[in-house]
């Protein structure tokens, strides 16, 4: 059953991408008639497909041809246990969307008539990290349960992303136009620079990691002066005590989840369990709230499936879980 499920998300992404061979194209057609899951699973991934499809220049579809490609055969080379069909058609689809968020930075800078007064929103939902590029270059990565609105045609005095969730910024240097991120709590400006904010409507911290350059994080509505932060700073707020912490940090720790890495270093299960439920769309629900006061050290990767990070967290903490659909019980 492994193999098989391979070797259709390889031929999923390359009939809809255009680079199935006929063999595989009948292949395809006669494992979409062997049952109607089949035929949903197809039917989800191609809407997701089309519905990215007129975003696209020729060389845009051409580079994300190769990083779908990329991705698959990444899956193809760990030996991890595949999930059962609902969460697979999730997977399937995650790997046909990536390169919508890559589109649209590409889709909304190429035609000033078309968004000269529109506002984008942009979303990586739970389970999925997605990436897109703005109108002047600057490169956004979103962590799971994110969305970013802005102005796509970037004009003003400033360039301003509002945020909700968690997302890395590369952004493009332009002294006479600051780059400004506004949260519910706060904001930061930056003129070019490298760093990540994580500021989610439901949770009561702002957190913002500098890794290059510097940027300027003031509290919405305050007339205090703004703190600037260093690499390798944090700035923290805690909206239910009204508290701001600046201190030293290890940012790899912080920012490995662009590139597909949740590290944590003596993280509490709460912790854990948050972002579990983004990275994964589940529900985690423990059996004996002590059970929060556990820590973890470790490590969990994007490509992982659910079932490889539940069997991590067990080895490390001797936790026992049992799951139905999308809820999980820790025990």
């Amino acid at each position: 059953m492994q193999n098989e499920y391979d070797q259709i998300e390889l031929i999923i992404a390359k009939s809809l991408s255009g680079e199935a061979t006929p063999e595989e194209a009948n292949e395809l057609n006669h494992w979409i008639g062997k049952s109607p899951s089949n035929k949903r699973v197809f039917g989800e991934a191609k809407r997701i497909w089309e519905k990215s499809h007129p975003f696209f220049s020729a060389s845009e579809i051409a580079f994300d041809r190769e990083k779908i490609k990329d991705q698959i055969i990444q899956q193809l080379s760990k030996p991890e246990k595949r999930v059962g069909l609902s969460v697979w058609i999730y997977r399937v689809a995650a790997i046909l969307a990536l390169p919508v968020m890559l589109g649209i930075g590409w889709y909304l800078g190429s035609d000033r008539n078309r968004v000269e007064t529109a506002m984008c929103e942009v979303t990586a939902p739970k389970g999925q990290i997605s990436k897109c590029v703005l109108a002047d270059g600057t490169q956004i990565w979103l962590n799971a349960g994110t969305t970013i609105k802005y102005d796509a045609s970037l004009k003003g005095s400033f360039r301003e992303v509002k945020l909700d969730g968690e997302a890395y910024f590369k952004v493009s240097k332009n002294k006479h136009k600051p780059f400004l991120v506004t949260t519910k709590y706060a904001q930061i400006k930056v003129l070019g620079t490298v760093f990540n904010m994580k500021a989610y409507s439901g949770d009561s911290n702002v957190e913002t990691t500098l890794e290059e350059g510097s940027v300027e994080f003031s509290l919405n509505g305050s007339s205090a002066k703004p703190v600037e932060l260093k690499p390798g700073e944090q700035v923290v707020f805690n909206s239910s005590e009204n508290k701001l912490t600046l201190g030293k940090v290890d940012t790899y720790l912080l920012t490995a989840w662009k590139d597909g890495k949740y590290v944590f270093k003596d993280a509490d299960l709460k912790t854990i369990i948050t972002e579990l439920e983004r990275l994964y769309d589940v529900r985690i629900h423990l059996q004996n709230d002590s059970l929060m006061q556990l820590h973890f050290r470790g490590m969990f990767e994007y490509e992982q499936n659910i079932f490889s990070a539940l069997e991590t967290l067990e080895r490390t903490t001797n936790l026992k879980y049992r799951m139905d659909g999308r809820d999980i019980w820790l025990q």
